[in-house]
């Protein structure tokens, strides 16, 4: 029969394994996620599974196209979407900016931009809030 002391013992040690575990656990999730954006991008991709088979739904950005080098102060964006709801666009993981629609195609005038890459998306939002839609990453470069 184990004695009190073997007892608290055994328990203090597995206490400190459990504890060990969590924090390697932790550890191991900042690590994986260390590079800027990760989560977002992960997030992203299972969203993206999720509306594949949302009806006939579809967003894309069509200009700029892809590697084009954008020059200027001023760019206008086209994004051609489905007419389930409205757009919305974002640019290197940034918040999602509300687009006008005009000529059967939705716009973002697109102005103060820094030089450098650029990563675009759109997301097709339906008018009770719900994202039906995001379209692929589009990049470009801005000079």
């Amino acid at each position: 029969m184990a004695t009190k002391k073997a007892v608290k013992k055994a328990v203090s040690t597995e206490k400190k394994v459990v504890k060990k575990k969590a924090v390697a656990a932790k550890t191991t999730k900042k690590a994986a996620c260390s590079k800027k954006g990760c989560v977002k991008q992960q997030v992203i991709g299972k969203k993206q599974e999720e509306f594949i088979n949302n009806g006939n739904s579809y967003v894309l950005v069509d200009y700029p196209v892809e590697n084009e080098t954008v020059y200027g102060d001023n760019y206008v964006l086209r994004i051609g979407a489905s007419f389930d709801g409205y757009v919305e666009v974002s640019f290197n993981d940034s918040e999602w900016q509300p687009c006008r629609f005009a000529s059967g195609y939705w716009w973002y005038d697109w102005s103060y931009f820094q030089p450098g890459d650029i990563k675009i998306v759109a997301r097709l939002v339906g008018n009770d809030g719900k994202i039906l839609k995001i379209s692929d990453i589009r990049k470009c470069k801005v000079s």
